[in-house]
């Protein structure tokens, strides 16, 4: 009887879904991100913080291919971004990001601005896409507002359409860079709950942001930075009510009053 053929190796379903691998990142001679190293399993929930200028939405546009790095590498799921920028196109398939600004296009209705990525980049049909569409603007709660013009919306309800509109692609896991940045106080509320509920989901997320409130609430694990550095990443108990690093200190005696 002749030996059974060897069977294919399955996927490791403990691998992290996004890993972060000696990142380096210069602007000329100024060095923005030093050898940085993490895994992000998938459903995790990661909050990056720290003071302006420490790298954080430097690191996260790394992640996404839209910051080439001169060192290192970025692996989402088995697609791995070298400092080449190999790879970089089918991240972003896989990786939804939301900015500071919306970034909307201002003469599409809402609901063609969520599916103009699904249709051009995905090939997903006008009628696909649609349903789609009007699927992830329901589930941010603004379902009502789709054949309306971005200005004809508050920034909270633009910065809705912009996480329905990452979304629509139905990527593996969520960037979020100071995403109520831009917001008047009383309109984020309204966009740290829509993502609240994706955390809730169990969406992948990495959330740059000085809401601290909804970092502690939200997140598996914090990670702090200053000056390209990572210099704590604990989990948000062990952060907030006992941070090691003097820095950590300072950040949280400034922002939390």
């Amino acid at each position: 009887m002749s030996a059974a053929s060897p069977q294919p190796a399955s996927p490791d379903e403990n691998a992290p879904l996004i890993k972060v691998q000696s990142l380096s990142k210069f602007y000329d001679s100024y060095q923005a991100l030093k050898e940085i190293s993490f895994d992000v399993p998938k459903g995790r929930r990661i909050v990056i913080c720290g003071p302006s200028g420490s790298g954080k939405s430097t690191l996260i546009r790394c992640i996404n291919g839209l910051e080439r790095f001169q060192g290192g590498s970025v692996r989402v799921g088995d697609v791995e971004v070298t400092s080449t920028g190999r790879g970089v196109d089918k991240v972003r398939r896989r990786v939804g990001m939301v900015f500071q600004h919306f970034n909307l296009f201002p003469h599409l209705s809402v609901l063609d601005n969520v599916t103009i990525a699904p249709r051009r980049i995905g090939g997903v049909s006008k009628a696909k896409a649609e349903e789609r569409a009007r699927y992830y603007l329901e589930r941010v709660h603004i379902a009502e507002q789709s054949a309306k013009f971005p200005n004809q919306l508050s920034g909270g309800q633009q910065q809705r359409v912009a996480i329905a509109r990452a979304l629509a692609m139905e990527p593996d896991a969520m960037l979020f860079d100071e995403p109520t940045s831009a917001l008047d106080p009383e309109m984020i509320g309204e966009v740290l709950d829509v993502m609240t509920d994706l955390a809730k989901g169990g969406m992948t997320m990495i959330c740059v942001t000085h809401e601290m409130g909804f970092a502690r609430r939200v997140a598996d694990e914090i990670l702090f930075m200053d000056r390209g550095v990572v210099l704590e990443r604990r989990s948000p108990e062990d952060f907030f009510t006992d941070p090691r690093h003097v820095r950590a200190r300072e950040f949280l005696e400034r922002i939390i009053r």
